[in-house]
């Protein structure tokens, strides 16, 4: 599966999909919920809310209108 790929069933929803790019950010993203050297529950939630909507932004306002013209690069 491309990264178009996994992005697009991503934010139609598809669990594995959006496991898969977790897995792939997974570092980041625990890097981010550390709060005075801490994990930080709560911010871990808030930043999986923010993965889950940056993740259906993107493949809406950025993938889905570039990528889905004849003249299109592969990813």
């Amino acid at each position: 599966m491309t990264f178009k790929e996994l992005i697009k069933a991503a934010a139609e929803g598809d669990e594995k999909a959006l496991n898969t790019l977790y897995r792939m950010y997974q570092p980041l993203i625990i890097k981010m919920s550390m709060l005075n050297d801490e994990f930080d529950e709560d911010l871990h939630q808030e930043q999986m809310i923010c993965f889950w909507k940056c993740v259906k932004t993107f493949y809406k306002n950025v993938l889905k209108k570039c990528y889905d013209s004849d003249n299109a690069p592969s990813l």
